[in-house]
């Protein structure tokens, strides 16, 4: 009889393990689906999570990628892995989705909120990117909220709504945004400072008997039938002295012809991160970070000699 029970109690265990092993796995969750929708490798993996209503609408056949939205966003996360990205998805955690690139470019998607509320989930997603591990600074951090709706097992994407998100009390933020704002200030000083060095040798070659010009305005003249044959390069500062949160100054003209001049281009604002640049009739431009003009002239490294440093100068 022992052995019968002990039989009995075997077979027991082995019915009830192989039925556990046979349980259907668990349901997919709302994230799980949204990720399947726009990452899945299957022909059908954005179409089956849509309404049929937006499945009528979007979705036709014989439809290619090149022809429909729908069809090139279901294509989109293959898209990124045959680019080269490194492309990886999360059901839990505090992102969803991670992409890299050789260049060591980096975007997070990340889960702002994950509210699921009976048969109904809404989703809240922000964009970050880093590039060497530092983020970057966007004027608008984006927003997407995906809302969706349980429908026979099957989570269905009911509604996207589209955000910006700009924290106006959050200090890092904004020192980033201050800095890209310089940054760009740099840019167009640069190509300013460029623009009137082309400009003062037009000048000089159309006025031999002056030389080179001791005023901006000369070198933006108004357009006229009649004068001296004097073509300068556009001036997107029009000769004016302020521009773009510089302050431009010609001046150290010597001599009759003029055989000098000094440029220079200071930041407006004080406060500025930005950098002082300088040049004269070598068309040589050099900076210095915080400085003043004086400084840049005397101790400042040429822009493109790709200095170890840049000098600061208080």
């Amino acid at each position: 009889m022992r052995q019968v029970l002990c039989a009995l109690a075997i077979t027991l265990a082995g019915t009830l393990l192989a039925a556990q092993n046979q349980q259907a796995p668990p349901p997919q969750s709302a994230r799980q689906a949204l990720i399947e929708m726009f990452l899945g490798k299957g022909e059908n993996d954005l179409a089956k999570h849509l309404p049929d209503i937006t499945r009528k609408a979007l979705i036709r056949k014989d439809e290619s990628p090149e022809s429909s939205i729908v069809l090139r966003i279901a294509t989109a996360g293959r898209s990124m892995a045959a680019q080269g990205r490194t492309v990886e998805t999360f059901d839990t955690g505090p992102n969803i989705l991670v992409t890299e690139e050789p260049d060591h470019e980096r975007v997070e998607v990340a889960v702002e909120h994950d509210s699921l509320m009976g048969d109904q989930d809404e989703i809240e997603l922000s964009v970050h990117g880093y590039k060497d591990g530092v983020e970057e600074n966007l004027p608008v951090i984006p927003r997407l909220i995906f809302t969706m709706q349980q429908e026979k097992d099957v989570w269905q994407l009911t509604e996207i709504t589209v955000a910006g998100h700009i924290p106006l009390t959050d200090s890092d933020y904004l020192k980033g945004l201050r800095k890209q704002q310089d940054e760009a200030n740099e840019q167009s000083a640069q190509m300013r400072m460029n623009m009137i060095i082309n400009s003062q040798k037009a000048y000089s070659a159309a006025h031999p008997e002056i030389g080179y010009a001791c005023a901006l305005p000369s070198l933006a003249p108004p357009k006229s039938t009649s004068g001296p044959d004097f073509s300068a390069p556009f001036d997107p500062g029009q000769g004016n002295e302020e521009w773009n949160g510089y302050r431009f100054t010609l001046n150290g003209c010597g001599g009759t012809p003029s055989s000098k001049y000094r440029l220079s281009a200071v930041p407006i604002d004080s406060e500025s991160q930005g950098k002082t640049f300088c040049t004269d009739e070598s068309g040589k431009i050099k900076f210095v970070t915080r400085g003043k003009a004086s400084s840049c002239f005397s101790s400042g490294p040429e822009l493109n000699s790709s200095p170890a440093y840049a000098p600061v100068v208080d």
